[in-house]
């Protein structure tokens, strides 16, 4: 009875199946985009970079030994000056470790002493003296070995600096060379760019005929001021893909301090670079990617979407000025970026 039941209901199904109309899905709409072509680029003899203020010499200090510290005496700011105690640790071993060695060398110099008078008289021979002496020689060396970790107890500025971080606290264990403060020079600016690599191959810094200086403005600050170069890397950092330039000023009256931003602007023509080339690119057609510093653009080819790495040299009123990545004739989508696949068809694109 229940296989007859379970029959019933499949034929019905089947049935109703049969007489229900197919479903008409309605065609997607396709992707409408607005388009940019590329013009030839522009040759320009300006570049104004994006920067940020850095520690200058940036130096993490760190104690030769292990052991507890008992004074923390700066905290983040501090303004030290060279030879300054910044942290104490728990010398009460090492103290005493001084008092014995300074008590044996004092006996032993007695008794190379006593050694040297009886020798004199011919009463030891000069093994007996060579044995003292050595005594000698050894207390001194373990005296200033004590002397010297005594010293190691604390914890002296370097130079006239600042205290940019404290990285330990009161009654912390430290072990040697565990980084405890850094600290960084005072009387020096540095200010980091990244530059592409087009960039990159047009400097010389060992060139010394001119003797231009790029300007530098500071956030909060009025004033401009000149610096020059100090050194650049020659590897690609690994998240935004440029090089990384350093340039220096001294301190000026008003501080300026790390993490200042700022905009190092250059006459490439009084620098004695030769001028660069640049395509101009609106900033609707610029795509970002998952890091800050990644940008794209989606070119149109064969009527699909193509996504490509790009690095803005520079903002200015009209867009962005891009000197590598896309080429005069470039077919750009300015619209409608986030909905963009790698490869995906475009119909109807307004060229």
């Amino acid at each position: 009875m229940n296989r007859f039941n379970l029959s019933a209901v499949a034929i019905s199904l089947t049935m109703l199946t049969a007489c229900m109309p197919e479903t008409e899905h309605r065609p997607l709409n396709p992707l409408v985009v607005d388009t940019f072509t590329v013009t030839e680029a522009t040759d320009t003899q300006f570049r104004t970079f994006n920067g940020q203020v850095m520690p200058a010499e940036l130096t993490p200090l760190a104690f030769r030994l292990d052991g507890e510290i008992t004074s923390m005496l700066v905290k983040e700011g501090d303004v030290v000056t060279k030879g300054q105690i910044i942290a104490v640790l728990d010398d009460t071993k090492a103290r005493q470790k001084l008092v014995d060695a300074q008590a044996r060398y004092e006996l032993a110099l007695k008794q190379v002493k006593r050694g040297q008078e009886l020798r004199s008289n011919k009463m030891i021979s000069d093994s007996e003296l060579d044995e003292l002496s050595a005594n000698f020689e050894l207390a001194k060396a373990n005296l200033g070995a004590a002397q010297a970790s005594m010293e190691y107890m604390r914890l002296k500025a370097p130079f006239d600096a600042v205290v940019s971080s404290v990285d330990k606290k009161k009654h912390e264990n430290v072990s040697p060379g565990e980084q405890v403060v850094s600290v960084y020079q005072s009387g020096q600016v540095y200010v980091k760019i990244e530059v592409s690599d087009s960039v990159l191959a047009m400097l010389d810094p060992q060139a010394q005929a001119q003797n231009y200086q790029p300007t530098a403005t500071f956030a909060g600050h009025d004033l401009s001021y000149k610096v020059t170069y100090l050194e650049h890397t020659s590897e690609l950092h690994p998240n935004s893909q440029t090089y990384e330039l350093w340039l220096k000023m001294p301190q000026v009256e008003q501080a300026v301090l790390p993490g200042t931003s700022a905009k190092v602007s250059v006459d490439l023509a009084k620098a004695g670079l030769t001028s660069y080339q640049a395509y101009q690119v609106p900033m609707t057609s610029i795509d970002s990617g998952k890091q800050s510093q990644d940008f794209y653009i989606w070119k149109l080819q064969d009527g699909a979407a193509h996504r490509v790495a790009i690095n803005i040299d520079q903002i200015t009123g009209n867009g962005a000025l891009v000197s590598n990545g896309i080429e005069q004739g470039d077919v750009l989508i300015n619209s409608n970026l986030r909905k963009l696949r790698e490869g995906m068809l475009i119909k109807g694109a307004e060229l």
